[in-house]
Order: structure tokens, then sequence, then C-alpha cells
């Protein structure tokens, strides 16, 4: 049976009045769980807030297809909580090992607001975490999502030898297109030896650059990609 020691030991209950934690445990149920017991299902009204005393947790969801843990621990208090928009529990929670918790009705939130304003203002608090983790979790979740289509395309056009093998003849035909313009004009022009040398000199110094461009290119999109996951 929870006392008013064990539950003074709960941070979020620490140095509350003795009174009130005894009307808080007056309103509670105790419940004992044996491991892979549920005390709260995904989709079912939040019609209670927990405070984990003894064991291992877990809640657990699926979102966009995707399979979200997040642990639970000794001292958590979670589930509903008072001032909370909540229409339905948006994960199962579920006992790891064999473990205790307290169970506190939601309907009694109004009750606990007017006799435990302390509670209540510490509760806001650990809503307020909570609303940073699940944001912190759905960011980890897109740059997941944006890093898989990032590196599918890097390797699609790094290691695709046809891709690839398709981009040099490109590069190819436009050098030769570039040194076939040149060559009419160099022939329709009067120029001495030492100047048309130069005219070939200039030429390949450009198309030198043109393929270092694309080079370089290619290494700012992968630099872009790194710099990108850090």
């Amino acid at each position: 049976m929870t006392n008013s020691t064990e539950l003074s030991r709960v941070p979020t209950f620490a140095d509350l009045p003795e009174d009130q934690i005894l009307w808080f445990l007056s309103q509670s149920q105790e419940v004992n769980l044996k491991a892979g017991d549920v005390y709260a299902r995904q989709g079912d009204p939040p019609d209670a807030m927990f405070v984990l005393l003894e064991g291992e947790f877990q809640w657990r969801g699926e979102f966009g297809g995707e399979t979200i843990v997040i642990p639970g621990k000794v001292g958590d208090v979670t589930g509903a909580l008072p001032f909370s928009r909540m229409k339905q529990f948006t994960v199962t929670g579920r006992a790891v090992s064999d473990g205790r918790i307290l169970r506190f009705p939601s309907s009694l939130f109004p009750e606990l607001i007017q006799k435990m304003p302390e509670l209540a203002k510490r509760l806001v608090g650990v809503m307020a975490d909570r609303i940073r983790e699940v944001t912190r979790l759905e960011q980890q979740r897109d740059r997941l999502a944006g890093l898989g289509k990032l590196s599918a395309g890097l390797a699609h056009e790094l290691n695709n030898p046809a891709s690839a093998a398709k981009r040099a003849a490109s590069q190819l035909r436009s050098t030769l297109h570039r040194v076939k313009e040149a060559s009419h004009e160099l022939g329709r022009r009067e120029l001495t030896s030492i100047q048309k040398s130069g005219f070939v000199h200039k030429a390949g110094r450009a198309a030198t650059r043109h393929s270092d461009d694309e080079r370089s290119r290619r290494s700012d999109r992968l630099l872009t990609s790194q710099s990108w996951t850090e």
C-alpha cells in the first residue's frame, strides 16, 4: 500500500503538505501490474493520470506507419494531465516488468487544482516537457525521412554506372562541339601560327575549367549532405 512517504519521494510531489498528499492518495487507486499488462491503451479516452512507483514501463504507438517507443521510469507522472486537451491516449502504456502504479481519475482534476495548486503548477511543467519531447521526436523522424531521400538520390547519382556514362558522354559531346566551332573560327580568320596556338591553349583551359566546375558541384552536393546530417 502506497503511503505519503513513498509518494513524497516522487519529484513532482516532493515537499508538498502532508494533508494534500494524503488527499491525493485517498482518491487514487494502486494498481499492481504483471510484465506485459497494459494500463493505458492507444485510442482510449484519457481517463486517468498515472504515477509510476515501481518497475519498468514503456509507451508505444504507431505514427505515420512508424513505431514510436518511449521508456517510462519510476517517478514519472504521466497519462492524462490537468489542462491537457488530449482527446485520447496517443500511445499504449505497458509494464515491461512487474510493477506498481497509482491511478488518479481525470474526472477529479478540477478538485485537484483547487486542493493542490502547487501540484497543478508542477503538472503544467510536466506537460510542457512532454510537448517538447514530442516535438523533438517529430523533428527527428522528419530529418531521418529527409536523410533517406537524400541518400537515395546521392547513391543513384554517384553509384549508377549508366548515369555516370551518360553524363560523361554529354560532357564529351559538348567539348567536341566547342572544338569544332573553334576550328571553323580559326579557319575563317587570318591568324599567325602563334595566335592560333594561343587560341587553342585558351580553348583547352576553358574545357578543363568546365570539367573542374562539374566536379566541384558534385563535391559541394556531397559536403552539403554531410553538413545536413551533423
